[in-house]
């Protein structure tokens, strides 16, 4: 019989092992997921844990546990964000009964947007579909460690660029947000914020690669390490406000700008790249599989409307 409760001491051991479980099947089955995982950290951080923590049992069985993370990122108020060690289940009908405990919690502390990042496969991403979850971005990876002719086309030329770029950053920026504004997107987005964005440039760790043309910048790069979590391999660089402006795509010079960065990144030492994009914008997820990148992980949002 299955029965779902809090968390006690007694059933971290259990926790701990069905993460790790999980994350060896990511990992056998897509090299791009880190099969590493330190067990006592894990441990630790669900002893000290405040955040409440359900779990399912079967009989003696530890079947499943779920938990989230609140975060206020949003104009939408607080979210409940679920990673990918947040969560086991056995099958689908444990996930259910699991979500339909701690949603009611969250939903009753006045947390509406619920998110969860998942491995990219079928047996791990339907369950929350049938839970009336949606995909909204995709995450992939690749090494760097094939050579890449980094050729810009004629008439265009890159360089590094920095904080001294910032109203140009801002602007490239606003670029993106425009698009997404637009369908099938449809993103209301909050503001960008200039003094993040600033202090993103400011970090002596960022990378940013600006194209231009004519005396023109046309397209941008910004990156920085990825922050350790479980499941991504240390060294990995991170993609963020890659654009081209519209009148120069088809051109090759997303691909180059793309190739200048990541010999940049091998020389600084990294091993791989990951990219996260939206699943509505069709172009960016060619153009990334195009370029080589393997999907990882999907995030899954839910907005409940009690009405």
């Amino acid at each position: 019989m299955l029965t779902i409760r809090d968390l006690t001491s007694d059933d971290v051991a259990g926790v701990v092992a069905a993460v790790q479980r999980d994350q060896r099947i990511a990992h056998r089955r897509n090299r791009f997921v880190n099969g590493a995982l330190d067990r006592d950290e894990l441990t630790e951080a669900l002893a000290r844990r405040r955040a409440r923590t359900w779990i399912a049992r079967d009989g003696d069985r530890l079947v499943g546990h779920l938990t989230a993370t609140s975060l206020s990122e949003s104009s939408r108020g607080p979210s409940a964000w679920i990673s990918p060690d947040a969560v086991s289940f056995d099958r689908p009908t444990t996930l259910a009964r699991l979500y339909a405990e701690a949603g009611e919690q969250w939903i009753s502390d006045g947390v509406l947007e619920h998110v969860a990042w998942v491995y990219d496969r079928p047996d791990a991403r339907e369950p929350w579909l049938d839970l009336n979850f949606a995909v909204m971005f995709r995450r992939g990876s690749r090494a760097l460690n094939t050579p890449r002719e980094t050729r810009l086309p004629s008439g265009y030329e890159g360089r590094w660029a920095s904080l001294d770029d910032l109203d140009l950053a801002v602007a490239l920026t606003k670029v993106i947000d425009e698009a997404e504004a637009r369908g099938p997107s449809f993103v209301a987005e909050a503001p960008l914020d200039r003094d993040e964005l600033a202090a993103t440039l400011e970090d002596p760790d960022t990378m940013y690669y600006v194209v231009e043309h004519a005396g023109e910048a046309v397209a941008q790069c910004i990156a920085f390490p990825l922050l350790p979590v479980r499941g991504a391999y240390p060294r990995t660089l991170h993609l963020s406000a890659v654009v081209v402006q519209r009148e120069h795509r088809g051109r090759g010079v997303a691909t180059a700008m793309l190739n200048d960065v990541l010999t940049g990144a091998r020389n600084r030492g990294f091993d791989y790249v990951d990219v996260t994009w939206r699943t509505a914008n069709s172009a960016a997820a060619a153009f990334w599989t195009a370029y080589g990148l393997t999907p990882t992980y999907v995030r899954l949002r839910r907005l409940v409307d009690r009405r």
